[in-house]
């Protein structure tokens, strides 16, 4: 990882895979990169979204904000990627939330972190965990929370309608008993939407389109809007887009002004998935400008 200083190419953050304990005896893999030439830095902590993994877009954001002064620890969530846990391919938001506050906790464990000025970084379902965890855990000094499920509820519904969530929840049902009478964990396609099939075929290693049946069932029942006026006084930057139809944009600026100050909004024109690609530079930039303002 390469950055240009005025004195020339100066090699930066250097990348050291990392296991991080969860209190149930999972191990989480991670990479935690750290600047160059430094002794302890902040340490922002992020993670992919619904389903995805550590490799897919997120290593560009966390090599900038070391580029910028601020090591980051980068995990695959319990179930997804290099990371352990059972069963394969389920988001338990509850799970991946009390997991992200072992991350915090091992951070603060690691000898070149300064465990005064932990941030948080998420994006998408992520973006949702660090509202929430924010809300919860004062270790955390500030939050970056991009394009995030607000609420679960309200997606599911305006998605698929009432009538067709409520053949949902019988097909949840019809799995729990699969499940019970041991025939594993029952799964289906995650996405079954053009735009989302098309920003994964762009990803690399390749995205399975496949997720736990109950993994949708808990996407339903997930409510960071509910924790958002208790993050305060920890600073919240929220960076949406105009266009997300995928948790949508609306239900984002409902959740934002329900938060208290200190807080700042960023709105940038495009969809869900634009900040990882045609808005990479104004969404990392913007981060980077409030991890200076709240990390040094």
């Amino acid at each position: 990882m390469l950055a240009k200083t005025n004195m020339g190419v100066l090699k930066v953050a250097e990348r050291t895979e990392h296991w991080i304990p969860t209190r149930d005896g999972v191990r989480l893999a991670a990479w935690h990169y750290m600047p160059a030439g430094t002794a302890t830095a902040p340490c922002v902590i992020m993670s992919p979204g619904f389903g995805g993994q550590r490799a897919h877009t997120l290593p560009r954001f966390a090599e900038r904000f070391a580029d910028a002064g601020f090591g980051c620890l980068l995990y695959d969530h319990r179930g997804f990627g290099d990371s352990g846990g059972m069963p394969r391919l389920e988001a338990d938001p509850f799970r991946q939330m009390h997991d992200m506050r072992d991350a915090v906790t091992y951070a603060g464990t690691l000898p070149c972190v300064d465990p005064a000025r932990i941030a948080l970084w998420g994006n998408s379902y992520s973006g949702g965990h660090v509202l929430v965890v924010a809300a919860l855990d004062r270790r955390v000094r500030c939050v970056v929370s991009v394009v995030p499920l607000t609420s679960g509820s309200a997606v599911v519904r305006r998605l698929l309608g009432d009538a067709a969530w409520h053949q949902r929840v019988v097909d949840f049902n019809a799995a729990r008993e699969r499940e019970m009478r041991g025939e594993g964990a029952q799964y289906q396609p995650q996405s079954t939407l053009e735009e989302t099939i098309r920003y994964w075929a762009q990803l690399d290693p390749p995205r399975e389109n496949r997720i736990s049946v109950i993994s949708q069932e808990m996407f339903g029942e997930y409510e960071p809007v509910a924790y958002v006026s208790r993050i305060a006084p920890v600073p919240l930057l929220m960076i949406l887009t105009d266009a997300d139809l995928r948790v949508f944009t609306d239900l984002q600026l409902e959740a934002y002004a329900l938060a208290r100050e200190p807080k700042r909004l960023v709105l940038l024109p495009g969809g869900h998935y634009d900040p990882y690609t045609t808005l990479f530079e104004p969404t990392t930039a913007e981060s980077i400008a409030w991890f200076q303002a709240h990390l040094r």
